[in-house]
């Protein structure tokens, strides 16, 4: 008898360790998933509120003297970019902003588009920053953490990924006048989101 009782208790011992066991792997996953949940709630609040940031702001943002080229001097040299100035006439500092470009055809339908942020530095001119560090010039100074009221900030992007289509005229420096599925120089762009400062 006393011997049913020790394998007894062993047997509840080690399935009271196991349940232990159990629920303590159970709570610890449950805290990560909370965890995990958080920062995906606060990802997407914070991508929501950008969206309706631009919503709200776009009318105060203007993008003057877009338009594509393709460099031939320069940091930039044989690449296809998209360059313009981004215009704050709002009154709210912009710390960040997301525009998307399209290229139109004569019917309005979009051929290529880039979505990107203004204020980054395009590839080219970041290695052009880095050489002229000698002079004490640095990539603060270069490149503005913001955009104040009423002022403006010029850009220049590289297309990456360009339909080779628009790579050739952008290259014989004249759009088609004509045609389907041809570049005409007319582009359309939107602002995605803005952060304010």
């Amino acid at each position: 008898m006393t011997m049913i009782k020790k394998k007894s208790l062993i047997v509840a011992l080690i399935s009271s360790f196991v349940i232990c066991l159990v629920l303590i792997v159970n709570l610890i996953g449950y805290l990560i998933y909370t965890q995990l949940k958080h920062d995906e709630l606060n990802s997407a609040y914070k991508a929501s509120l950008q969206r309706v940031n631009a919503k709200m702001y776009a009318e105060h943002i203007e993008i003057d003297k877009l338009g594509a080229t393709f460099d031939r001097v320069g940091p930039l040299s044989g690449q296809a970019v998209l360059e313009g100035i981004i215009r704050n006439d709002g009154v709210r500092d912009l710390s960040d902003i997301c525009v998307r470009v399209r290229f139109l055809d004569n019917d309005g339908a979009s051929l290529y588009e880039i979505t990107f942020h203004p204020q980054e530095p395009s590839l080219g001119a970041f290695r052009s920053v880095q050489q002229a560090s000698a002079t004490h010039i640095t990539d603060a100074d270069a490149y503005p953490s913001s955009i104040k009221p009423e002022s403006s900030l010029p850009f220049k992007k590289i297309l990456a990924n360009c339909p080779n289509e628009i790579i050739t005229e952008l290259k014989h420096g004249a759009p088609s006048l004509s045609g389907k599925n041809k570049w005409t120089g007319k582009f359309d762009y939107e602002i995605l989101a803005v952060t304010f400062r």
